[in-house]
C-alpha cells in the first residue's frame, strides 16, 4: 500500500528552495482535504493560491488564500508553474545558476593553480 504524502513537508520543501526567488510564498491557511495550498507573489508583484496536490500544481486564484478554481492546468513540478507565471522568476533563477557556474568555474582554477604550484 502506497504511503500517503506530508504535502505540508512537500510545500515546506518548495518553499525553501523558492523563497529567494519571490517577492513572497507560504503555506495558506485554507484547508485541502488531500493536498495543501500556497500563497504567492511573483516579483512582479502578482499574487495567486496555488493547490499542490497528487495531481501538482494548479493556480486556483489570483489573490492569496481564495480558492476560485481559476484553471484546469496542471503543472508536473513548480519549476513549471512559476516559470509560467513569472518572468522575473525565469530571470532571477537563470542568474542564480549563472553565479553557481561561476562559482564552480573559480573554484575549479583555484585547484588548478594549487596543483600546478606543487
Amino acid at each position: 500500500m502506497e504511503k500517503p504524502l506530508d504535502w505540508y513537508a512537500e510545500a515546506k520543501s518548495v518553499i525553501e528552495s523558492e523563497i529567494s526567488l519571490l517577492n513572497h510564498i507560504s503555506i495558506s491557511s485554507l484547508i485541502a482535504s488531500d493536498g495543501v495550498y500556497l500563497n504567492i507573489e511573483t516579483l512582479e508583484k502578482q499574487q495567486f493560491c496555488v493547490l499542490l496536490n497528487k495531481q501538482g500544481f494548479r493556480v486556483v486564484a489570483k489573490a492569496f488564500d481564495q480558492d476560485t478554481n481559476n484553471s484546469q492546468l496542471c503543472y508536473e513540478t513548480h519549476f513549471a508553474l512559476l516559470s509560467n507565471i513569472s518572468k522575473g522568476y525565469c530571470q532571477r533563477f537563470n542568474e542564480l545558476v549563472a553565479f553557481k557556474l561561476n562559482e564552480v568555474a573559480r573554484s575549479c582554477k583555484d585547484t588548478d593553480n594549487q596543483i600546478a604550484k606543487s
